[in-house]
């Protein structure tokens, strides 16, 4: 941490840090995104002495006020339902009839900007500590300050972490710290922080096939294998119950990669996203060109693979950010950072275009309940053209700017 500052203070970044700091305590209060309360609303149950989340959600959702099931992994569940602990004296009394309130009148409650404040804190800290990541993948002093402003004045990762309440920032942080860890041949100890990447969220274990090629020491290769899944199997473990298997393990947003499909018949399909990533997969098997330094440009592809190809929250949007900001510093032509930017820009748009209204006027419902007198974008664009067509051609546009940049990366790497 200490080196951390050092480099700061030598690029001139300390005051540029405090205006981003002070930006985010500017959004936090304010924006109300339905996830944030349901999420520690089942995480509350840990305080309680419910250990087994799924199964208590499962076996009581009848008598709960929010019937959704916990969708994450139990690291996520442990971590929030921790801090709530901690927290609760700065919470108030209140904070828990807060969370059972299911009603359109909770967000009128005296204390909800203390509320968003508080549980906006922990992303806060992870969010710098992102930032700082991202500087250390690169020892360039331009490279590191560019880094740096892009992670912190991006207005998606802005948005995302601070609008739409992301829980998923933490297995993003945990997954650059283990691409940092590998980069600097530490295999094991970057196989075990996957694992904890893991433990939150399921995608970062996506990354452990292309990690493992970048080993050429057999028994290396295979000690990180064991301890990443060993690790997984460690966390869910205690947890594992068939409404585990339902809600988090091969739920819907777990699978979904599976999802798109082109039919075969008899019931078979061939899956899309599948397909690409074994692509990927085995083009990297057979090159002979394969360094350590470039591995965060595969973690890169296989994002862009899975976005191109399934339908997502714009939350999950930031599992791909930090990477887009990593081949923005590298590549230097105009081209590429044009691509980099009108990528993200129109994957953002596309969840807005649900049919959801806490994706987009209902999320300052806090500060008055007229927001969601406001139609949505949805119900707008009905007026002029199919809001579903739409987003299939944005989507389409997004898919082959992703092959663009899969062939811009794999002629980079000279496969």
């Amino acid at each position: 941490m200490a080196d951390t500052l050092q480099t700061l203070k030598r690029l001139g970044l300390i005051k540029l840090l405090l205006l981003a700091i002070l930006l985010r305590l500017l959004l936090m209060p304010f924006y109300l995104h339905p996830d944030i309360k349901t999420y520690h609303f089942q995480a509350s149950f840990l305080k309680q002495g419910v250990w087994d989340i799924y199964s208590y959600l499962s076996d009581n959702k009848d008598k709960l006020p929010l019937k959704e099931e916990f969708v994450y992994f139990p690291l996520t569940y442990i971590f929030l339902g921790s801090y709530q602990i901690l927290m609760s004296p700065f919470l108030g009394a209140d904070f828990v009839n807060w969370l059972h309130d299911a009603s359109q009148q909770a967000n009128e409650r005296i204390g909800i900007f203390r509320y968003l404040f508080i549980l906006k804190l922990p992303y806060l800290l992870i969010d710098i500590a992102i930032a700082f990541v991202l500087m250390r993948l690169f020892t360039n002093p331009a490279d590191m300050k560019k880094a740096l402003i892009f992670w912190l004045f991006n207005p998606f990762s802005l948005a995302i972490i601070y609008i739409f309440s992301n829980v998923d920032i933490i297995p993003v942080l945990l997954s650059l710290v283990s691409l940092l860890l590998f980069k600097n041949k530490r295999f094991l100890l970057s196989g075990f922080t996957l694992a904890l990447a893991t433990g939150f969220k399921a995608y970062p274990i996506l990354f452990l096939p292309f990690l493992l090629i970048f080993i050429k020491d057999f028994k290396k290769r295979l000690l990180m294998v064991s301890i990443t899944l060993g690790t997984v199997g460690a966390i869910i473990a205690p947890f594992w119950s068939k409404a585990f298997l339902n809600s988090a393990l091969v739920s819907s947003l777990t699978t979904r990669l599976a999802f798109p499909g082109i039919g075969i018949g008899f019931g078979e399909a061939l899956m899309v996203g599948i397909v690409l990533l074994s692509i990927l997969f085995f083009t990297l098997v057979i090159s002979t060109n394969r360094n350590t330094e470039d591995i965060w440009y595969y973690l890169l592809a296989v994002l862009l693979i899975i976005f191109s190809s399934i339908h997502f929250h714009i939350q999950w949007l930031l599992w791909i950010i930090p990477y887009l900001v990593i081949y923005y510093i590298y590549h230097k032509d105009k081209d590429s950072v044009k691509l980099v930017w009108v990528w993200i820009a129109l994957a953002s748009i596309i969840p807005l275009l649900y049919d959801d209204r806490s994706m987009t006027i209902s999320l300052l419902s806090t500060l008055s309940p007229l927001y969601n007198l406001i139609p949505t974008p949805f119900l707008l664009l009905q007026h002029f053209y199919d809001p579903f067509l739409t987003q299939g051609v944005i989507h389409s546009v997004i898919f082959g700017i992703s092959l663009m940049l899969l062939w811009r990366i794999l002629k980079v790497l000279k496969i």
